[in-house]
């Protein structure tokens, strides 16, 4: 995210738990979808009704490429649902990741590069022209020979310093045009 996550609370002073469980819930949709700009979480507490008490009320603002933008409004009345603010919190980001994961591909960024991650190289397959390098990320990005483009793929070994594209192949994620620092 470009932006560091805004969360504000209202009408109550959350718990180190329910923050714990914002943060956590923001990683995970920062770690699928990471090309979000920004975040803002607002969670208000203190929606008074007159026969069940508080209901919580929890409302994401999320930032995208290209001027869009994401809203979510979390409050449901009928069965008291969210007179819980954790389940008010859960609800709201997995309406969030829906909105996330139906988001057409802005036609002016389809091909676009994204940036390059550096890396060093884990392991081979045996008897495959093929491997793993694992990317600053953290994550193993899997490498096909025909990817690596300032050397012989043949002279990689355990532990060279790359760089490499990111992307996601069939399987998960992909190196792709690896570079082997120092050429």
């Amino acid at each position: 995210m470009q932006v560091a996550p805004e969360i504000s609370f209202r009408s109550f002073e959350p718990t180190d738990r329910i923050r714990s469980r914002i943060d956590k819930e923001v990683e995970t949709l920062e770690a699928h979808f990471p090309r979000m700009i920004s975040c803002k979480v607002m969670v208000d507490g203190g929606a008074r009704r007159r026969q069940t008490g508080d209901l919580a009320h929890v409302s994401l603002h999320i930032t995208l490429p290209g001027g869009k933008d994401i809203a979510v409004s979390s409050m449901k009345d009928d069965a008291g649902e969210h007179s819980d603010v954790m389940v008010a919190i859960r609800d709201a980001f997995k309406a969030a990741e829906r909105q996330l994961k139906s988001q057409k591909p802005d036609p002016r960024t389809v091909g676009a590069h994204p940036s390059r991650l550096s890396g060093t190289i884990a392991r081979f397959i045996a008897g495959e022209p093929a491997g793993f390098i694992i990317g600053e990320d953290g994550k193993d990005y899997y490498l096909h020979a025909r990817e690596v483009t300032t050397s012989k793929f043949e002279d990689l070994t355990i532990g060279d310093a790359v760089t490499f594209r990111p992307d996601t192949g069939d399987q998960g994620p992909m190196a792709r045009a690896v570079h082997q620092r120092g050429d």
